[in-house]
C-alpha cells in the first residue's frame, strides 16, 4: 500500500527506514496511515522485496530524516535509518599521477 500526497515546491527527501519487527498487513496498513498524517510526509510505502524496509518521502523544510525515526519510535518499534548508496550525478574525472621534481 502506497500512501501518498502532493506538495509542488517542496524540498522533497526520500529516507529509508528498517524496522526490526516484521508488521502483518494490518499493521502495516496503520502505521502507513499514522505516517501519512504526519505534517510533512509526502509518501511512504513498504517494499515488496524486503517487507521490514520502509520508504519515505518528505518535505525536509517540514520534517527531518530524524523527526521520521522518532515517529517509528514513537511508535514501539525498533528502527534505523538505512545507509544507501547512491550513484553520482556526474562521474569524476580518473586521477592520473604527476611526477613532482
Amino acid at each position: 500500500m502506497t500512501v501518498r500526497m502532493s506538495l509542488s515546491g517542496a524540498n522533497l527527501k526520500t529516507s529509508i527506514v528498517e524496522v526490526r519487527e516484521l508488521l502483518n498487513a494490518t499493521e502495516r496498513r496503520r502505521l502507513l496511515e499514522q505516517l501519512a498524517a504526519k505534517r510533512g510526509v509526502c509518501g511512504a510505502q513498504f517494499s515488496t522485496d524486503e517487507p521490514r524496509r520502509v520508504s519515505v518521502e518528505y518535505d525536509a523544510d517540514v520534517v527531518s530524516a530524524l523527526g521520521i525515526l522518532d515517529f517509528f519510535e514513537r511508535s514501539a518499534l525498533h528502527a534505523q535509518l538505512s545507509v544507501r548508496r547512491e550513484r553520482p550525478l556526474f562521474a569524476l574525472p580518473p586521477v592520473t599521477q604527476t611526477a613532482l621534481y
